[in-house]
């Protein structure tokens, strides 16, 4: 079923449900300017953050509401490539297009090649579809990868002109909204083109970083800022809560009081590992040295065990939470989903684990 069609033109407003609106700060909306522009170039007045700026702000959006975490820092994330690499004619387009006295308008973004461009005077032809497009009925431009005869390019759409598809019908990370959208020959001029491999005509340090080190931030963030909301509210639940035949409240039993605090420990320490590793991408990017794969192989392993010790947590409070938490609108159960849907990104894979030890064994892959 398609919601919205070219030439559709509804509300941007929040779309949270009305279940979980009490704690909806509106995060999403583009009034956050802190959020927003987090890694604008500076050329928008941008903040262009470092690594470990980006993580601390989406972990705690995402401590409050993890979809609404999700979708700030992902329509961030594709805002600021888009505003980045555009051409000159491109980004003079889209900036004037920005409503509202913002330097820039809000995006969506698909970045697989899940489209075909075909060659057209002055432009492509591009058709395709393409899923998990978080934030599109909150986005004014989208981005969405394409295999061409030039080879891969992204090619930056009006919202406009394509269809978006109800398809977000799934536990976890339901607020995010993250339709499919497709589109038939839709003409693409060269000048909202761009090509990830080579260099951005905008932007300082974090532009010239490679593409996973520069989202790293975002998976680490959301993952461990749900599982610290779903400890948060573990704590305040087991307050002299006696479950039925019950010797002690969950709050004086020796046994729960160990499984909160090994809990909070690996969410530190996994929160220490992420710090380390972003810390040092951004110290060799300021340095103008190259980030190495070996290095951003290790980042996303750290997302990885990010992501892995988030579930944990979250599947251990939502254990522990009583029969209430069975209830969809009660926050451990919202964590508990939101935990396990952020895992299913292709930033977080055990491959990278694999690729962290053969470089230990001395068996880098070529």
């Amino acid at each position: 079923m398609s919601i919205r069609s070219p030439g559709w033109s509804g509300s941007r407003a929040c779309r949270c449900s009305s279940a979980r609106r009490d704690r909806c700060e509106c995060s999403m909306n583009s009034d956050s300017p802190s959020l927003l522009t987090l890694k604008l170039p500076k050329e928008l007045g941008g903040l262009e953050a470092d690594l470990r700026t980006q993580f601390l702000t989406t972990e705690a959006a995402s401590r409050k509401d993890g979809s609404a975490g999700w979708n700030e820092t992902f329509t961030t994330t594709s805002a600021a490539i888009a505003a980045a690499r555009l051409p000159e004619e491109g980004f003079a387009e889209v900036a004037a297009s920005a409503t509202g006295g913002a330097a820039w308008p809000p995006f969506a973004g698909t970045f697989p090649m899940s489209g075909r461009a075909v060659a057209a005077p002055d432009g492509v032809v591009l058709t395709g579809r393409w899923g998990f497009a978080s934030g599109i009925v909150d986005a004014a431009w989208v981005v969405a990868g394409c295999n061409s005869e030039l080879g891969p390019r992204w090619a930056v759409i009006p919202v406009e002109q394509v269809t978006v598809h109800d398809t977000w019908q799934v536990s976890g990370l339901e607020e995010t909204l993250s339709h499919d959208y497709s589109v038939d020959n839709v003409f693409v001029p060269h000048s909202r083109l761009f090509d990830l491999s080579q260099p951005p005509p905008r932007g300082g340090i974090l532009h010239r970083l490679p593409m996973y080190a520069l989202i790293s931030p975002d998976h680490c963030g959301v993952s461990l800022g749900i599982a610290r909301r779903a400890l948060d509210e573990l704590a305040i639940a087991a307050a002299g809560k006696n479950r039925l035949t019950s010797a002690a409240p969950l709050d004086e039993r020796p046994a729960f009081q160990r499984d909160l605090g090994q809990a909070d420990t690996k969410l530190r320490a996994a929160r220490a590992l992420v710090l380390e590793v972003l810390d040092e991408i951004w110290a060799a990017g300021a340095a103008g040295e190259p980030v190495e794969d070996e290095l951003v192989q290790r980042a996303r392993a750290a997302a990885t065990h990010a992501a892995d010790t988030a579930v944990e947590a979250a599947s251990m409070a939502y254990r522990r939470g009583g029969g209430t938490v069975l209830y969809q609108d009660h926050p451990l159960n919202q964590c508990f989903r939101d935990a396990h849907a952020a895992t299913q990104h292709v930033h977080v894979t055990d491959e990278m684990y694999e690729l962290v030890g053969a470089n230990l064994l001395g068996k880098a892959p070529d």
